[in-house]
Parts: structure tokens; sequence; C-alpha cells
């Protein structure tokens, strides 16, 4: 049976065993091409990279429910991230500026310095890292715009998700995972459990009371550790929310299942240097988004009156920290 490989494009940062970077530079566009080439892909069987065994049992979950054949295996060597000598270099500062410029003059038509198009060669392909796009340009690249949606809606009917009961939609409170107990491998960095994964890195404070408050309000609130769940669970429960309330992360991703106009409150962290992409997303999947400042604390506690003067719409908390 006649091989092709799909590989992972690691060069451009962002760690493909993160939940956030995987779904957005990996999974999805992987989805999207054997969509759009299911046809030619007959009789031959995927060979798919593996990012991390975290991530790597995503697409599998998925994949043992297609017709596709399939083996996953290491094809590319990956970083926990990029060096800051790479990502603060001229050259590399002026691919960036080019690129929006590009993109600004030719749109969807851009083909110089855009890598959202995925690079096909005769028995591999590069997936485009629509991760980075999103935080670069705050939008899913436009000549994919389209398909990425209808991936989302298919894969939203694949979980079943519209046909589960439910006794009305929830105000989700999500709630970082604990680490893991266990690690996988022993040399490799692919093999490894994030340092500093879920809750370990930062997490919510102050989460039951808010339950208790949001319960007493009737605003059906649950608890969810996305993490401990998989991607099926994840889509349902998302699906069937209203509201999301968690701390900037990862698992803010999964926004993209929930109903459009959705309202995502994002709790902000110390630490965290970059600018948030988690606001593009929303703007693409058509919420409302707010973004609560953080006071210097990395695990902050939730303020019940803050919550409830955005969800009676009395307050908007859309400012950016100073770090």
């Amino acid at each position: 049976m006649k091989e092709i490989k799909i590989i992972a494009d690691p060069t451009k940062g962002g760690d493909l065993g993160n939940y956030w970077h995987y779904m957005l530079g990996f999974f999805l566009p992987i989805l999207v091409w054997l969509e759009k080439n299911s046809d030619n892909l007959k009789g031959k069987k995927l060979i798919i990279d593996s990012c991390n065994p975290m991530t790597d049992k995503i697409l599998e979950e998925f994949l043992k429910e297609s017709v596709f054949p399939y083996e996953i295996k290491q094809l590319s060597e990956k970083k926990l991230e990029l060096s800051k000598k790479y990502w603060k270099s001229y050259k590399e500062k002026l691919k960036r500026r080019l690129l929006k410029l590009e993109i600004k003059l030719r749109g969807t038509k851009a083909s110089l310095f855009i890598f959202h198009e995925f690079l096909e060669k005769k028995d591999s392909i590069i997936i485009p890292r629509w991760d980075v796009y999103l935080e670069l340009i705050g939008s899913f690249p436009k000549a994919y715009e389209s398909q990425i949606m209808s991936i989302r809606n298919s894969l939203i009917d694949w979980a079943d998700s519209q046909k589960k009961e439910t006794s009305g939609a929830y105000t989700l409170i999500l709630k970082r995972s604990d680490p893991p107990t266990s690690t996988l491998g022993k040399n490799s960095i692919e093999k490894r459990w994030l340092k500093g994964y879920g809750s370990e890195r930062r997490q919510l404070k102050g989460i039951d009371s808010l339950f208790i408050e949001l319960e007493k309000r009737n605003e059906n609130p649950l608890i969810f550790a996305s993490g401990d769940h998989n991607l099926k669970k994840q889509i349902c429960v998302h699906h069937r929310s209203k509201t999301l309330i968690a701390i900037r992360g990862a698992d803010l991703f999964n926004m993209f299942w929930m109903p459009s106009n959705s309202t995502i409150i994002m709790q902000a962290s110390s630490g965290l240097i970059n600018k948030a992409a988690q606001p593009f997303l929303a703007r693409c999947c058509g919420h409302q988004f707010y973004e609560i400042p953080h006071n210097g604390e990395k695990s902050p506690t939730l303020n019940f009156e803050t919550i409830r003067s955005i969800l009676n719409g009395t307050r908007n908390t859309k400012t950016y920290n100073h770090y």
C-alpha cells in the first residue's frame, strides 16, 4: 500500500504538544486536507507525524472511526520552543512584516511570504501552522475559512453534540487539569508530559464559590476539566454552553465548538509576555469576548461581582495588562 507522510512544521514556534497549537496548527488543517483529498487517498496509508502522546490521541480518536488507514510515528524533530534569537532576528521580523503587507494587498492570492498553504510533494505534505497565522494576522486564512467552519460543523455532528439531552445551556467554568501522574517515554522530548502542565502552571481560584453564586442565579453552571476528557466529550459540553469562564490557557480553544455569539470571559494571568490569541479566535467564531485583568497574580481568584456585571451587560472588561 502506498504511503503518504503527513509532516508537522515545528519551525514556526508554538509547542505542538500544547492543545491550542496542536488543534489549530495540526489537527484542523489535516482534517481540511483530508476532506479535500479524500477521493485521491483510496488505497493509500497515512503516516502521520507524532507530536506528543497527549495530542496524538486526539487525532487518533477521530481516525479510528474514519476510512483512512494510518500510522502515527515521529517524522520531524520538534523543540519545546524556538530560540529567542530566531524569533527576534531581523530576518524573521522582516518576513512577518512582508507577510502582513502581502495579505493586505493581495488577500487570498498572497503566495510569496504566506505560510497558510499545504506544502505538497509526491509522497508527503507539510501541514501549515494556522495557529501562528492566527496570532500574526488575527484571523483564519481566508482561503480556507469556509472549509474550517465546515469541518467544525462535521465534528460537532461526529461528536453527536446536537442529539444529547440537556436541561439547558451551560455556564461553563473551566478547571485546569492536574498534571499526569506518570511519564511516557524516556529519551525523546516528543514523548514527555509538558513541564508545568495544567494546574501546575496556573489555575483559576474561587471556582467553587462562583459555582454556588451562579447556581443561585439559575445560570446552570458546570465545572469542567477539559484535559480529563476525550475530544467528543469536550465538543459536546462546549457546544451545549452559552458562556465560558476560564483562565488564559490552551483549553480556551474549545470556544471553537460553542454556538455563535456565546460569551467568553477570560481571566488573565501574570507572567505571560506574549499577546493573547484568544480574542482573535473569539472574533473568528462570532463570540463576545471579555478579559479580566490579573493584577499581578499568576493564579487569580475570580470575583463574582465582575462576572455578574459582565453577564448583566453592565461592564466592559476589554482592558489589557501592562506586563
